[in-house]
């Protein structure tokens, strides 16, 4: 299994060719990016035969540190930026993280594919991505959105989600650190 320092050290060596993140030092590596993404652990459970699905993976993150605790799971990358999609899958194949597939395209794009999870971390506003990440919601499956905690939103998210027939099935509230912004993540029901 990956250790999370190969993780780092290989995101960072990327990083230096192709600027996927502004965070540069290991120790915020790991905890604005690993331990950020793997918040989903604390309230997300998984499935031997669940396919999860990460939109617009920014710079990686949630999908590598995802991928890397379940290798039991399936995970489908969707993103159509053509030079993130080339860094981040030459760090997959780097680390020999065999259980993600890659599609680069725009999510709108895509037809008749649907996933038990799929998640969205730091992208769009919620009436965006709700739009074009229901579609890809199987029925009973769900999508975790992990933002910034934002009032404004989270009424536009309660809205939005009425409208898509989804249920506000969890919000988890956590900081990263002390003086940490307000983070939240979202899981909703399809």
């Amino acid at each position: 299994m990956v250790e999370w320092d190969q993780l780092v050290k290989t995101f960072l060596e990327k990083n230096k060719q192709i600027n996927l993140s502004a965070i540069r030092d290991e120790d915020w590596v790991r905890i604005k990016h690993i331990q950020d993404s793997l918040e989903l652990e604390k309230i997300i459970e998984r499935e031997k035969w669940m396919r999860i699905a990460d939109i617009w993976t920014w710079g990686g993150f949630p999908l590598m540190p995802l991928a890397i605790s379940h290798p039991e799971c399936n995970f489908v990358w969707i993103d159509s930026v053509r030079k993130k999609t080339i860094a981040v899958w030459k760090i997959l194949n780097e680390l020999w993280i065999k259980n993600v597939e890659m599609m680069r395209t725009r999510i709108e794009d895509i037809k008749n594919q649907t996933f038990d999870l799929v998640t969205a971390r730091a992208v769009a506003y919620a009436d965006k991505l709700l739009n074009r990440a229901t579609p890809l919601i199987k029925k009973w499956g769900r999508l975790a959105l992990m933002k910034q905690f934002d009032e404004d939103e989270k009424n536009i998210l309660l809205r939005e989600s009425k409208k898509k027939n989804l249920t506000l099935e969890l919000v988890h509230h956590y900081k990263l650190f002390d003086g940490d912004i307000d983070r939240v993540i979202y899981i909703l029901r399809m």
